[in-house]
């Protein structure tokens, strides 16, 4: 009868080792994946912050080209109706001397 006490035993004790190392196993498993998404999400603001900027860069040069067009349009509406101080304008406002 003893027999049959140890041998229930030892498969007791092989079911829980199964179950320990299977614990382990998949919780190793987890922390890596964890720490490797995690690397792959740190070098992602990187390049987020590359295209953020870039996208930056190219809406300022669209606003300075745009002023450019607004202030030689402006020009233009100031020549012809003589309120700049160009001389040879035929139309320039006579000053009083």
């Amino acid at each position: 009868m003893q027999c049959a006490r140890s041998n229930m035993n030892f498969e007791a004790l092989i079911i829980a080792l199964a179950v320990v190392a299977g614990t382990i196993l998949i919780s190793i498993m987890f922390c890596c994946c964890c720490c490797c998404c995690k690397t792959r999400q740190s070098g992602r603001p990187d390049r987020d912050e590359e295209r953020f900027a870039r996208r930056r860069e190219e809406i300022r040069q669209r606003a300075e080209e745009r002023k450019v067009e607004r202030q030689t349009r402006h020009d233009e509406i100031r020549r012809k109706y003589g309120l700049m101080g160009d001389s040879d304008h035929p139309y320039s406002k006579f000053e009083n001397e």
